[in-house]
């Protein structure tokens, strides 16, 4: 029994040794070329789902160049205390969301800009409903059309679509009523979200270099140096040029 096992794993082992010979003899693959580091690209993901629409290629970045513009962008910013990164209200959530894997903890805050599409020229609100039926009286008499009574019974002397031009109606009621307008102002109305501004104190470069691949992956982001005082971050103070993204 004991021959009978040598036997067998001196046929095993003659085998195994015949394989190891065949499969060395066999000539192997070229082995790929090395890559010139000179000449390699890379592709952002933020281009790359471009390709699998069928669109047109990704547009592809030289190492070099990609470093150098990280470098102009942190000896542009080497200036300022802190560096505002601004997106448009649709992408805040996804730059909230990036700017928390940064770990940047306190150093990082946001706020958001309104802007507002209508401006109205308004009076005071009246004591009651009747003094201000009687002075809507007036104000028709003297030639304004458009004089209404609001809940709170202050006056709507018209809507606009820009300041500009609720400057321009509100010298028009006061050329045509004169003192029975006195009070009247023009005010904003109709705010809406412009941005969201992303603030970023004392960043460094690394935090630098990232924004510059961020600001690729949001369309009309912008980013710019300002300069923060030691108590809070200012709704706005900026020191330098902005860089706007080209993406389309």
């Amino acid at each position: 029994m004991a021959r009978f096992i040598f036997l067998l794993l001196l046929l095993i082992a003659i085998a195994f040794g015949v394989h190891i010979y065949l499969s060395e003899t066999k000539p192997r693959a070229e082995s790929p070329r090395e890559i010139n580091r000179e000449q390699l690209k890379i592709i952002l993901p933020a281009d790359s789902g471009k390709a699998t629409t069928g669109s047109a290629a990704p547009a592809a970045i030289d190492v070099k160049a990609e470093a150098l513009a990280v470098r102009k962008m942190a000896e542009a910013f080497s200036g300022g205390a802190c560096v505002d990164f601004s997106v448009k209200p649709a992408d805040a959530a996804r730059a909230q969301t990036a700017f928390a894997d940064m770990k940047g903890g306190d150093k990082v805050a946001s706020r958001s800009v309104e802007e507002f599409t209508r401006y109205g020229v308004s009076m005071p609100a009246s004591k009651d409903r009747k003094t201000a039926e009687t002075l809507v009286a007036s104000l028709k008499k003297a030639g304004l059309k458009d004089v209404l009574i609001l809940s709170d019974n202050s006056l709507s002397l018209g809507v606009f679509s820009n300041e500009e031009t609720a400057n321009r109606g509100y010298a028009d009621v006061v050329k045509k009523a004169g003192a029975a307008v006195k009070g009247a102002v023009v005010v904003p109305r109709n705010p809406q979200a412009k941005e969201t501004i992303f603030t970023l104190r004392e960043p460094d470069t690394n935090m630098i270099a990232r924004l510059t691949i961020m600001q690729r992956e949001y369309v009309d982001s912008t980013v710019k140096a300002v300069t923060c005082p030691v108590a809070s971050i200012p709704a706005s103070a900026s020191q330098s040029a902005t860089v706007t993204s080209a993406k389309n």
